[in-house]
């Protein structure tokens, strides 16, 4: 592990990023572009770790929350860090995504039975009296970095959770009577934080309530210490078997220097965990420091360097950077879905994952902002627990597929588990679409062949038994649950699914030239599935159901994420802004706005082109006025509990409005507000396989560089109107309209559009940052 504070024994440290790495980094950052383009069509002119350190979060005194806590992780372990309550210490919270109960459902769902719990915490206690702290969250090193001040010395200290590796490490450099200080396990007992059901009344009360019976809760074993040769180890056994071991040591590296490895790892139904957590350990302890390192920091350079965006406000910019660094924390390939705290467990009633928004909400920045391997981790969930999604459908279409309101890492949900939710079908179809997207920014046709369409043609079929012609000659739903609103026929939430999957699996097996038994059931679907109920506001919830004040859009997914009624055809466009701002006002009116409802108008109002209105509801959500949630320092969100997938989906409004690819077009900056009259983004991702940079300057596009991944039809939409552009690179040019050019290009070639008279660079380069606006996260005091 490399040293990264200040070994000259300055007061204080300084966390000046320049400074910190210069006092004895092994491996000097030197700026590299980052992809490698042709000299005349421009380069991506970045340095990395100078641009990231704008948005570095700052600490001028410890954290004393989790909402200011700084926080790391890779996809399955996390660690984050705050004051102990005593005021004393420092607290490391330790999570891992794949501990959660495995009792069956006769403990009641998920929130009772099968919930995720807390690891447990490592204390470090100085010797001394804290007087001071000033911490750096290093975003492009992905480690927390900083010095403990106390009346009897100092503490210098440097975390990581290991990008690529299954531990976590917290180097410590201390001086004077803090060479003395301690570390110290608490473990956290296995206990839902929703209350258990713990009496009989508690028992009536849960059947009246969620429709089932339930048994009265039995505590899980208690922990237990398993040292083991040199090892710290604490196991955690469960009632249904199985269990999660802790294990942790302390490696001497030198004068004062000492380094805590930690490892966690969760078995079911045996106790393997013991010795895979304690092999993880003597992993981390056996290799070579700097190698270790160095690999941490390529993963994390690889992951910023997939696309790039700089915008004038700088605030913006560092929120969503710090979303990218959070998605690198988050998501992996292989690791777990992104459930609804994220990998950092919160007290919550909300431990689990949650179908009817929050899992879908978490991923749809990661296809525009080209970190697909990252989305593959919910696909990868979804292909190998498909048994699961079958059984939850068994009872209401064999040979169906369905996913429940809630479910953990392996997809169990019975659908009569929650008997509130029974009928709330559409969740399946809602993460379809972001598979389908998977296959639409990659135009991967096997994955669209073998792993796609089958989920597809099978999350339709559930509607099967509820779908009915009715005397005006129309396919009518029976009754299904729009979520969080209520139950109603023609749900306009299943309807938009619905519409949308049959019209994507007719769309998927002409694109492979196949054919399928149920294609001419589709075509029916697709032909006479009933118009969406409507009344003087707009949309309704469903035939049966007014619209009523809700944060949840479940009734406009036709406008989006859906695009299936857009602003390509202009005459619906009243229909489409009434409805979302009848549902904005009414939400707000009535104390329900959340923050996820302000993230989604902001991208209803990018759909609409409306850029001013898309802004002012992202400043609205960052300024904290959802009217019922908090916004954190650390950026996180919370209502009742963590909720990860409101600062996500913010980052998502924000491709929204400079790059949207839906209905064949690759529009360029179609919702930019006023107030960013200058914008550059790199290698975003469109549908059609394309890599996408571009600049505005001046208020307008000033020129678009497209890279074919695919060899797809192209056709880009921009503000140049009635000008003609100029053309560069590789393929030819043809104007359509005022807004749209096509452009032949095959699979590997790129070309270059740029306004009549620009006369500069082609180069991805950062904006200005504005002076007052760096590292605006954290907790400082900027008197």
């Amino acid at each position: 592990m490399d040293d990264i504070w200040d070994r000259n024994g300055r007061k204080g440290p300084s966390l000046d990023r320049r400074s910190l790495l210069a006092a004895g980094a092994t491996v000097p950052f030197v700026g590299v572009p980052a992809m490698a383009a042709s000299p005349t069509l421009g380069a991506h002119a970045i340095d990395w770790a100078d641009f990231l350190a704008r948005h570095d979060l700052l600490w001028d005194r410890l954290p004393r929350t989790w909402g200011e806590a700084p926080f790391l992780g890779n996809g399955r372990l996390a660690l984050s860090m705050t004051e102990a309550k005593d005021g004393g210490a420092l607290a490391f919270a330790v999570d891992n995504v794949d501990v959660f109960d495995r009792r069956d459902f006769s403990w009641g769902w998920h929130a009772y039975s099968r919930a995720r719990y807390h690891v447990g915490d490592f204390l470090l206690r100085p010797v001394g009296r804290i007087t001071c702290a000033t911490l750096r969250l290093d975003l492009y090193r992905a480690a927390l970095v900083g010095k403990i001040v106390t009346d009897r010395g100092t503490i210098a200290l440097h975390a990581f959770v290991h990008a690529e590796q299954p531990h976590m490490a917290i180097e410590i450099e201390t001086s004077g009577d803090e060479d003395g200080c301690q570390w110290s396990w608490h473990p956290t007992p296995a206990v839902s934080t929703r209350p258990p059901v713990r009496t009989a009344a508690d028992a009536a009360r849960y059947e009246r309530d969620y429709g089932q019976p339930v048994r009265i809760w039995v505590d899980n074993p208690p922990g237990e210490r398993r040292d083991a040769d040199g090892v710290n180890r604490w196991f955690q056994p469960l009632l249904a078997g199985g269990g999660y071991t802790t294990a942790w040591a302390e490696q001497t590296r030198g004068p004062g220097r000492r380094t805590l490895v930690v490892g966690n790892v969760m078995s079911f139904p045996d106790a393997g965990s013991l010795q895979a957590a304690t092999d993880n350990v003597r992993a981390a302890l056996a290799a070579d420091p700097a190698k270790a390192a160095a690999a941490h920091r390529r993963w994390w350079a690889a992951h910023y360097r997939a696309s790039f965006l700089s915008l004038p406000d700088t605030q913006l910019e560092s929120f969503y950077w710090i979303q990218i660094y959070k998605y690198g924390c988050a998501a992996r390939p292989d690791g777990g879905v992104i459930d609804t705290h994220g990998p950092w467990l919160q007290p919550s009633n909300w431990p689990y994952l949650t179908w009817n928004l929050n899992v879908q909400l978490s991923y749809y920045a990661l296809q525009p902002g080209n970190r697909l391997a990252l989305a593959e981790g919910l696909f990868h969930a979804l292909d190998t627990h498909r048994d699961a999604l079958r059984r939850t459908a068994a009872t209401v279409a064999p040979g169906a597929a369905a996913i429940g309101h809630v479910t953990q890492q392996d997809l169990e949900s019975p659908m009569e588990v929650d008997r509130r939710y029974e009928r709330e079908w559409g969740n399946l179809l809602w993460v379809c679409h972001l598979y389908w997207l998977q296959y639409r920014f990659t135009m991967d046709r096997r994955m669209l062949r073998e792993r796609l369409l089958p989920l597809l043609a099978e999350a339709v079929a559930l509607y099967d038994p509820i779908l009915s012609e009715r005397p005006d000659g129309r396919l009518h739903l029976g009754v299904t649950y729009s979520p969080e609103i209520g139950s109603t026929s023609d749900c306009n939430y299943d309807l938009a699914l619905l519409r949308w999957g049959a019209g994507a699996l007719i769309e998927g097996h002409h694109a492979l030239g196949t054919t399928h038994p149920s294609l001419a059931k589709w075509r029916d679907i697709a032909a006479r599935l009933t118009p969406y109920p409507v009344d003087e506001h707009g949309y309704r919830i469903g035939a049966d159901r007014a619209v009523q004040p809700h944060r949840h859009y479940s009734h406009l997914m036709m406008i989006y994420p859906l695009y299936l009624k857009n602003r390509d055809t202009p005459a619906k466009l009243p229909l489409l802004a009434k409805s979302v701002a009848r549902w904005v006002d009414t939400a707000m009116a009535a104390g329900q706005g959340a923050g996820y409802l302000l993230s989604g108008a902001a991208s209803f109002h990018a759909a609409f082109g409306d850029g001013d209105a898309a802004l002012d509801n992202l400043q609205a959500l960052l300024a904290g006025k959802a009217g019922i949630g908090r916004n954190f320092a650390n950026t996180m969100y919370a209502e009742s509990g963590q909720n990860i997938e409101t600062p996500l989906s913010a980052a998502q409004s924000i491709h929204d409005m400079v790059l949207q690819s839906w209905g064949g077009a690759i529009r360029i900056f179609p919702a930019v507000p006023a107030a960013w009259p200058d914008l550059v983004f790199g290698d975003f991702r469109a549908e059609g396989a394309f890599l996408v940079s571009a600049r505005r300057s001046g208020g307008r596009t000033a020129w678009i560089r497209v890279k074919s991944l695919a060899g797809e039809p192209c056709v880009v939409e921009c503000d140049w109107g009635g000008e003609t552009p100029a053309h560069r690179g590789a393929g030819t040019m043809r104007r359509l309209s005022d807004r749209r050019i096509a452009l032949s290009l095959r699979a590997g070639e790129e070309a270059v559009l740029h306004r009549p008279g620009f006369a500069g660079r082609f180069d991805v380069t950062p904006l200005p940052a504005q002076p007052d606006a760096t590292n605006s996260y954290g907790v400082r005091d900027r008197s």
